[in-house]
């Protein structure tokens, strides 16, 4: 820790050294500590199992400078679980080997005010966050090695990003790892066609080796649109993907997915209520695939708190997911809000009943109804501290898609409480 300690300090410096009145420089941080009491996340509960208790955290740093044409980021960050330190002995913990990575390191050039070309690690969050985003809830997030070229104009955006990865400093050839993605690449385009309604377009390009040896590349393709309507007391949207291409073991793909939500405001109160629809294997049809892929979207914020989906291929064998969700929301104060959410998850297409032998029966579609209770307080710019309780209420066949005897799941439900803090150390633009 001591030699990364170096490096962020003689980084910070030189940042420091380049700022003068016509430059910004800012140093921040995030500490974000989660306390979780597991006895049902994820994996439905039985009676050979208790409860698990633990406390991780993401500590973060984060330096951006602008002057003129240029802009830079670089953040850094280390995530652990209090206790897992490979270094220590039977008095306390030294630290672990190499425990910090780095999350952001990008450079941008503005041209003529209208548009930008940002290279290097970056995120890429857009629409819905079905198919490219952060996803935040996770410590690590996700970022991206790419190139991204940006064009903005009045009520017209426009993104193309390209990427392409190797695992070693090749001499000859370009193998990779089949299980990582070797080529990211995507097109947006957006149109605010007045201040209450917008639209999107995008499409996404990822591609996978063969195998660990072979330079076969396999190409998905996801083309779709997202459409936003927003008044006083209404929000709503919509959205709208379908892909196409090879898959990871090279058969086609021909998969959807269909999403929608409207929020009402009464004052302080809040209800919404949508439905997310991801396609499903065709059982009689083996040479196709139709399982919708959500590449790098979010999974937690759409998907129930309990992440029971986040694994869609493997959580419902492949079957795919329809969840039919209810949303309240009501602000005690601009500061706290209370929030209650409701999911009604259901199998998209048949899947037979591996429990059967022979397997010649079909699960009932119905998996499960989970209900999630949080809570969000905004003490301030800087600390806010949030919470919830979720439980499943599973139906027979989640049981069986996770191998438990049916009827012999118990009460499965989770807890959890963060805060998170984020310091501003230094910005050269504070008057202050």
């Amino acid at each position: 820790m001591i030699k990364h300690f170096h490096y962020y300090s003689i980084t910070a410096i030189l940042f420091m050294m380049a700022v003068n009145t016509q430059a910004q420089f800012s140093i921040s941080g995030e500490f974000r500590t989660r306390a979780e009491a597991r006895n049902g996340y994820r994996n439905l509960s039985s009676e050979d199992k208790n409860t698990a208790y633990l406390i991780s955290q993401r500590s973060r740093a984060q330096l951006y400078y602008q002057k003129d044409w240029l802009k830079t980021g670089l953040s850094f960050q280390d995530i652990r679980l209090w206790g897992d330190e490979t270094v220590f002995n039977s008095t306390g913990v030294f630290g672990d080997n190499g425990s910090v990575e780095l999350n952001e390191a990008w450079v941008q050039f503005m041209f003529r005010k209208h548009a930008n070309l940002k290279i290097g690690r970056q995120y890429f969050e857009y629409d819905d966050s079905r198919l490219l985003s952060i996803r935040n809830w996770s410590n690590n997030t996700l970022s991206y090695d790419a190139c991204l070229f940006q064009y903005e104009v009045s009520q017209i955006s426009f993104d193309l990003a390209i990427s392409y990865n190797n695992q070693t400093d090749n001499l000859f050839g370009n193998p990779y790892i089949a299980s990582k993605m070797k080529t990211l690449n995507f097109a947006r385009a957006a149109y605010a066609i007045n201040k209450q309604f917008t639209a999107s377009l995008i499409t996404v390009s990822s591609g996978f080796h063969k195998n660990d040896s072979s330079e076969v590349l396999y190409l998905r393709q996801s083309l779709g649109t997202y459409l936003t309507y927003n008044s006083h007391h209404l929000n709503t949207w919509g959205s709208f993907y379908y892909q196409f291409g090879r898959n990871v073991k090279g058969i086609k793909v021909s998969a959807w997915n269909f999403n929608y939500r409207a929020d009402y405001r009464f004052d302080k109160l809040s209800l919404g209520a949508g439905f997310t629809a991801l396609s499903g294997d065709d059982q009689s049809n083996q040479s196709s695939d139709n399982l919708f892929d959500l590449l790098y979207g979010t999974r937690h914020k759409f998907l129930g708190y309990m992440d029971y989906f986040n694994n869609v291929p493997k959580s419902t064998a492949n079957g795919g997911l329809n969840d039919v969700f209810a949303v309240v929301d009501y602000a005690v104060t601009p500061r706290l809000h209370l929030t209650a959410e409701y999911h009604n998850f259901s199998l998209n297409r048949q899947v037979p009943d591996a429990t059967t032998a022979p397997v010649t029966d079909f699960l009932k579609s119905q998996l499960g109804n989970e209900v999630d209770l949080w809570f969000n307080l905004k003490f301030n710019k800087v600390v806010g501290l949030s919470g919830g309780y979720s439980f499943m209420l599973p139906g027979k066949s989640l049981e069986k898609l996770q191998n438990i005897p049916v009827g012999e799941s118990k009460f499965s439900s989770w807890a959890w409480l963060q805060l998170t803090v984020k310091p501003e150390f230094f910005n050269s633009g504070d008057t202050k």
